[in-house]
């Protein structure tokens, strides 16, 4: 919540809503009845910004996207920081919890399920970065990151080992430290007097269901992987 606080830079907000309406999957088979898929989006602007809804989605909201309907809502409302402060802090910190007849406050973490958790992690893991790993913004290494999963793309061996060496030692006051048997990399290294374990007989350097090329960076599908997870889900 103190991060959270930090991040507001107006006082005041205009939230406004659109539908984006898109065909359903399969709608190209022959013979398909699918339903079109709807989802609510809420923007939210200084009040400074007069921008129309459609130079909004020429600007930035449809820009490259396709088979997609765009529909503007009339409500708009305003709401200042402290109150979206507030409302925050309700569903974080008083979430409730039925276990048989009896209601438990949760203390710890936020809500399974929550509509915020995955922007609240990246905000997490971004301050993360910038305060512990800010040595890795220069021109010579790239930092990916899919919530918690990091991949890091450098040409300075001591970028790599000291990366290696802050997220194995963890960070205390974020409560975050990677297993080392998860991590992988692609040359010799060894840390905290274990060697992590390394890519061999390969280029291809697998990462969140894809694959980088460490010669070209080129990137394909790891569809034996979709393939593999697709047997354990039928085997649950």
């Amino acid at each position: 919540m103190g991060l959270m606080k930090s991040l507001p830079t107006e006082s005041i907000y205009c939230i406004s809503k659109h539908v984006e309406i898109k065909p359903g999957e399969g709608y190209k088979e022959a013979g398909a009845n699918t339903k079109p898929r709807r989802k609510w989006i809420a923007l939210a602007r200084p009040p400074t910004n007069r921008q129309s809804f459609k130079d909004s989605l020429e600007s930035d909201v449809a820009v490259g996207r396709r088979n997609t309907v765009f529909i503007e809502s009339i409500n708009h409302h305003r709401r200042n920081k402290d109150d979206l402060m507030e409302l925050l802090a309700e569903h974080v910190q008083n979430n409730m919890v039925k276990i048989g007849k009896k209601f438990y406050r949760q203390k710890e973490g936020i809500p399974q399920g929550s509509v915020v958790s995955s922007l609240l992690c990246n905000f997490f893991y971004a301050d993360l970065e910038a305060k512990h790993l800010h040595f890795l913004e220069s021109g010579n290494s790239l930092l990916l990151r899919l919530i918690d999963d990091f991949l890091l793309i450098t040409t300075e061996s001591s970028h790599a080992k000291r990366f290696l060496q802050v997220m194995h030692d963890g960070v205390p006051e974020y409560g975050v430290r990677v297993n080392p048997d998860k991590t992988l990399v692609n040359f010799e290294a060894t840390i905290n007097d274990k060697k992590v374990p390394r890519l061999i007989g390969s280029r291809l350097f697998p990462y969140c269901g894809s694959f980088v090329d460490t010669n070209t960076l080129d990137i394909t599908k790891d569809r034996e992987r979709k393939k593999d997870m697709g047997k354990s889900h039928a085997c649950l």
